[in-house]
């Protein structure tokens, strides 16, 4: 664990050493974030600066401070919490193990691009998640580092693990997040770029060479996630000349050696059933026996490209096309990033193997436009879940509509219009979870709340979160879906005039409650809630003002299935009182945030004034 005058110093130091130059070789310099290019969540609106991504542009803006401040970057989830809700999504292939998996990402870029020497993460407040940092080439992305999750304690730090070095220089780099062990939000304040600069244009014209920089200088050890990723045959459209030139030269030797020779197809196709894609696509590359076997069409009922999104390219689902004739699952998400993937080319995918989809993730795709959304309606009749989650290019919602058979869609911070959500909750009657958070173009989300009431029986799950136009009249509506199971209400500011609604819902199968920042909550709602609420496991009351310890107590003692309860924020409930709790429900895991005792004066500039222009070097 740092001192603070070791972080400090640590700060001081990265500024000192950007004056030390070798007069013989190129500049180092070291620079903030300029822009933010793309994010997967945040826990802040789009029509606000408060945790949001853009915060990290600039230097730090609470360094070396420790604790929750609205000038830094957030994430919307922490722990395993979302995943134990009952909206909780399944996992196409679980058996892709061998990758240390993400939940988040932030790509962002830098004034000018430099060979990477280091990259910094001052991180503060629940520090750990990080997993991952790649560095965008001039055709690929290539990964500087890798490492487990941590919960690496109460206090700030600057991260910055020992990276790769490459031959290339780069201005764009992405980080990946996974939250699961951490007890609340982790929050980033500035990610710095220590690199050395390039030689000039003409230099770099005459010399540069992709095949050898990439694939011979670049080429990581073995073992690596990018090397297991660049040597699987789902990239053989993409591999230099003569590596394919050596996978289609693979030789028939003739009947498999040793106990698989004895194996019928059938049995070595159940074998093949629990690789992951990487291992799949390898097996093709043994022998013609091996590939007619590791193509089958029943391989690839599921897949999930989401861990190598860095690498797919479109040429990646032209081959899987071939395969894909039984496909009912697909994962695409993060996938396309710069171009990777033209639109195109889903659309004839879909076109060639999407009639048999009932399932279809494309979160944070940047290829989904209104021909990707039209092909989806004309060749996914049976579509069951459609996650589109911050797909902003899109104007056609309404065309999803034609879909009938929904049980799933999340629409989180896309564009859709009222009048499209509406008409697809109406076509939908069995829509069991419901995810529109922060579509701020969504202008009368009550309307949104009515149709799922008059519509939707069977709802299980609804996610309004930062949705400012729902209020009480569209929460009563939710009073006629009876097996609601989970609710966030989140940031509903509109809504959180008087919790009177509370009442109206029928929470005898409540498990999930969110509702963060709605002052208008007091203690007479949440009273009426207790006696019909004891499947209740999650409850957030993070700047819930108006709520007492005595009904914080009664919630503990009456609620035999809590595992979680949020009272950040909350003003009547002291430090003390919270520490009490935890001793007499340690099942229970009870979150109050922190902010260092230290800070004081006016809010950063930064905050208040966010410029989109700035430039720091």
């Amino acid at each position: 664990m740092q001192s603070a005058s070791d972080i400090i110093s640590s700060l001081l130091w990265f500024k000192e050493n950007s004056n030390n130059e070798n007069e013989n070789e190129s500049q180092t310099i070291e620079q903030f974030v300029q822009n933010v290019e793309d994010f997967s969540s945040q826990y802040g609106s789009e029509i606000s600066v408060s945790y949001t991504a853009f915060n990290l542009r600039g230097p730090p803006s609470n360094f070396p401070d420790y604790g929750d401040y609205p000038q830094a970057f957030v994430m919307r989830t922490y722990g395993t919490w979302w995943d134990e809700a009952p909206s909780v999504q399944e996992d196409f292939m679980p058996q892709n193990t061998n990758i240390i998996p993400s939940q988040d990402y932030v790509e962002v870029s830098f004034e000018r691009s430099v060979y990477p020497l280091e990259v910094a993460i001052f991180e503060t407040y629940n520090p750990g998640a990080l997993v991952r940092i790649w560095a965008l080439g001039p055709t690929s992305w290539i990964l500087l580092w890798e490492g487990e999750p941590e919960y690496a304690g109460d206090s700030p730090r600057i991260f910055s693990p020992p990276i790769r070095q490459i031959n290339y220089p780069t201005r764009i780099l992405r980080l990946e997040f996974n939250h699961k062990l951490l007890p609340y939000y982790t929050e980033l304040d500035a990610i710095l770029l220590r690199g050395r600069e390039p030689p000039s244009e003409l230099k770099k014209r005459n010399n540069f060479s992709y095949s050898t920089l990439f694939y011979k200088k670049t080429q990581p050890e073995k073992g690596t996630l990018l090397n297991k990723v660049i040597a699987s045959n789902l990239h053989e459209k993409v591999l230099p000349p003569g590596v394919l030139a050596k996978t289609e030269r693979i030789k028939d030797t003739g009947p498999l050696q040793g106990d698989f020779e004895r194996l019928p197809d059938e049995t070595i196709l159940c074998v093949m059933k629990y690789l992951d894609m990487q291992s799949l696509c390898r097996c093709a590359q043994v022998n013609r026996h091996f590939r007619r076997l590791a193509s089958d069409a029943i391989l690839y009922r599921s897949i999930d490209l989401r861990p190598y999104w860095h690498c797919v390219r479109s040429q990646v689902l032209m081959t899987l096309s071939r395969r894909c004739k039984f496909l009912q699952k697909l994962d695409l998400s993060w996938c396309g990033s710069h171009c990777m993937i033209q639109s195109h080319y889903v659309v004839n995918f879909l076109k060639d193997s999407g009639a048999e989809l009932t399932h279809l993730r494309l979160n944070c795709c940047k290829f989904v436009d209104n021909s990707v959304l039209r092909a989806v309606v004309n060749t996914s009749a049976n579509l069951q879940e459609l996650c589109l989650r911050s797909v902003v290019v899109c104007s056609d919602w309404g065309c999803l509509a034609a879909l009938t058979k929904l049980k799933r869609l999340d629409l989180y911070r896309t564009h859709i219009t009222t009048g499209a959500a509406v008409a697809i909750v109406r076509a939908n009657p069995g829509l069991l979870h419901l995810n529109v958070g922060s579509c701020k173009m969504i202008s009368a989300m009550d309307e949104v709340a009515f149709a799922l009431g008059a519509n939707c029986p069977g709802l299980l799950s609804v996610d309004f979160w930062k949705s400012f136009s729902l209020t009480a009249a569209g929460l009563r509506a939710l009073g006629n879906c009876r097996n609601l199971q989970e609710l966030d209400v989140g940031w509903c500011l509109q809504a959180g005039g008087s919790g009177e609604w509370l009442s109206a819902l029928s929470v005898r199968e409540l498990r999930k409650l969110f509702l963060g920042s709605l002052r208008g909550i007091s203690d007479r709602d949440l009273r009426a809630l207790i006696p019909h609420a004891k499947n209740l496991s999650q409850l957030d009351l993070l700047g819930v003002r108006a709520v007492s310890p005595d009904i914080c107590s009664e919630i503990l003692a009456e609620c035999p299935e809590l595992r979680l309860l949020d009272v950040s924020f909350c003003d009547q409930i002291q430090e003390m009182q919270v520490l009490e709790w935890r001793r007499q429900y340690p099942h229970v895991s009870i979150k109050r945030s922190f902010q260092s005792a230290n800070l004081s004066g006016e809010p950063n500039p930064l905050f208040l004034e966010p410029s989109l222009g700035w430039n720091f070097i």
